[in-house]
């Protein structure tokens, strides 16, 4: 899954600043911390290097606006299909 994670993923522009835009792999145990390091660390990619592994916090749902983001969305953020 985190070899997947890092094939998808696009860390956010420069342009958005803030804990709450950063790119993060959230662990629960050293198991998890050590996984998670060493396929980023096999990651050549610019997305492995904006990538922070952290510990998993308290979770907080989103406000209900938030959820099902891009099913809301139509235009350029409208939803598709999986790759």
């Amino acid at each position: 899954m985190l070899e997947r994670f890092f094939e998808m993923h696009d860390p956010m522009p420069r342009a958005f600043t803030g804990t709450q835009y950063r790119s993060a792999i959230f662990y629960h145990n050293d198991a998890q911390a050590e996984t998670a390091a060493a396929v980023a660390g096999r990651q050549a990619s610019s997305q492995a290097k904006h990538t922070s592994i952290e510990p998993a916090g308290p979770f907080y749902r989103a406000e209900e606006y938030h959820q099902r983001f891009l099913a809301k969305q139509t235009g350029r953020w409208a939803a598709s299909p999986s790759r």
